[in-house]
């Protein structure tokens, strides 16, 4: 990614977050101008009937043959949808009777991500009588399949598969995070800790972003605790994001802010350890100056280097 956008000129990839932030919202939506429906400062194609044409939210509209899209009428092949049965089921998802449809946007960065163009596509795996969503943004359901935006997505047992705390879920078989499963997994037991952690009956298990970092090695399963910010502990050994990081009085490890976190003999900032850094006095700033952030009786820190000796 950043490489292709060292070949486009500092104006260019300007104008494009300019045009990505600005254009992001819905600031007009459906309105009427010198007797013509427009959308987003567009004229709606003027070959379609238009007749009774009435906004049903800031995304969706329809008359008595079509149904719209940011002003783009909705069709499969050659066969519009069907206006009398349509159901908004969220900003990106609709369906009628006989079709279930996942609307958006997307940009390109041929175009210097610049245009916004709508697309809207049939979901043909989708049974339109059991659709619905599972959550506020691109998952949702129907009775055989999980699907991600217009995607079937595999999951073990869709029937029991429900949505948990911070991206992970489960079914009666198996763990999931990002949608993704977690090989292994117990679903039945199968439980949250944090963002970071979850755990099953037997295992505990880490995840970061969108990866799945699999089950801790060696871990005191029924002394293991969460701290905060990917920090752990199981009374033994510290960890950070998954690894272990320290095997000295793991038990007093305690997060501070920033990325800082200490045990009684040992200070550490995001995972790595600080070795100049005295533990029973280190404390961070109450206030951040932007140079100095944590002090101890040896000198200053910042970002978890020290940059001034005590005097």
């Amino acid at each position: 990614m950043l490489g292709q956008l060292k070949k486009y000129p500092p104006w260019v990839i300007l104008m494009g977050i300019i045009s990505f932030l600005f254009g992001c919202g819905n600031e007009s939506a459906y309105y009427k101008k010198k007797g013509k429906w427009h959308y987003d400062g567009v004229v709606i194609d003027s070959q379609h009937a238009l007749i009774n044409f009435t906004p049903i939210d800031d995304y969706f509209a329809k008359d008595a043959h079509y149904v719209y899209y940011r002003g783009t009428p909705i069709f499969n092949g050659n066969d519009a949808s069907d206006s009398a049965s349509f159901q908004i089921l969220s900003k990106y998802y609709a369906k009628d009777k006989s079709m279930v449809f996942f609307c958006d946007t997307e940009r390109d960065s041929k175009e210097y991500w610049s245009i916004k163009r709508t697309v809207i596509k049939k979901i043909r795996d989708a049974d339109p009588a059991s659709f619905r969503m599972m959550s506020d943004g691109y998952l949702a359901r129907d009775k055989s399949h999980l699907f991600r935006q217009d995607k079937v997505v595999p999951v073990q047992d869709i029937d029991s598969f429900v949505l948990l705390d911070h991206f992970f879920a489960k079914d009666k078989l198996r763990g999931y995070y990002r949608e993704n499963e977690i090989a292994g997994s117990d679903g039945l037991s199968f439980t949250p800790l944090d963002a970071h952690y979850a755990k099953d009956r037997t295992k505990i298990y880490y995840v970061d972003g969108f990866t799945i970092g699999g089950s801790l090695k060696g871990v005191s399963y029924d002394n293991f605790k969460v701290v905060e910010q990917g920090y752990a502990l199981d009374g033994i050994k510290a960890y950070y994001h998954g690894d272990v990081i320290s095997k000295e009085d793991a038990a007093s490890l305690q997060y501070l802010a920033m990325g800082y976190a200490k045990t009684s003999r040992q200070v550490f900032y995001y995972g790595k350890l600080i070795k100049a850094a005295d533990a029973p006095s280190f404390a961070m700033l109450e206030r951040f100056d932007g140079k100095v952030d944590a002090t101890d009786k040896n000198g200053q820190y910042n970002a978890g280097e020290r940059i001034k000796a005590a005097s």
